[in-house]
């Protein structure tokens, strides 16, 4: 009967260990992931001057362009998104437009006439990463005369 009870302990024993021993080998737990929303906007290439300085005979100055200074890029993961643009300069004396050219990630808007009012420059934007080329036109006419405007501050914006 001893060695019954003394086997039984035994059996019981490494029962026991066994479980403690499966206990330990697995566990779980929940993660979570979430996404935010992100709305990112940048401009590459830095700032840029445009100078009027020739013309022909009997007409207003041409008008000075860039297209290659400046990109736009963006990521959004939002649907129905569009960027627009403004400048701080309330009061202009000569006239600068912005197109957007080469848009991957949204549709062009025609070429804006910057104000102090946003504009939209590319639309149709959703779920996307994109870019686009920035070209810069300004102009003025013979009776504008000569001076400077300078944009201090032209804002891309990300928005719905």
């Amino acid at each position: 009967m001893d060695r019954i009870i003394f086997k039984s302990i035994i059996a019981f024993s490494i029962c026991l260990l066994t479980a403690a021993t499966w206990a330990a080998t697995t566990d779980n737990h929940q993660v979570t992931l979430t996404v935010s929303a992100i709305n990112e906007v940048a401009i590459s290439g830095g700032n840029l001057s445009l100078t009027i300085n020739s013309t022909t005979a009997g007409s207003d100055p041409d008008d000075a362009v860039d297209n290659t200074t400046c990109d736009l890029n963006w990521t959004t993961n939002e649907a129905s998104k569009k960027i627009t643009v403004a400048t701080s300069l309330a009061s202009q004396n000569f006239t600068l437009k912005v197109l957007a050219q080469n848009v991957t990630g949204g549709t062009a808007a025609s070429e804006v006439t910057l104000s102090t009012t946003a504009a939209d420059i590319v639309t149709g934007i959703s779920t996307t990463k994109g870019t686009c080329d920035l070209q810069y036109t300004g102009s003025a006419t013979a009776a504008q005369g000569t001076g400077t405007d300078t944009h201090t501050t032209v804002t891309y914006t990300l928005t719905a």
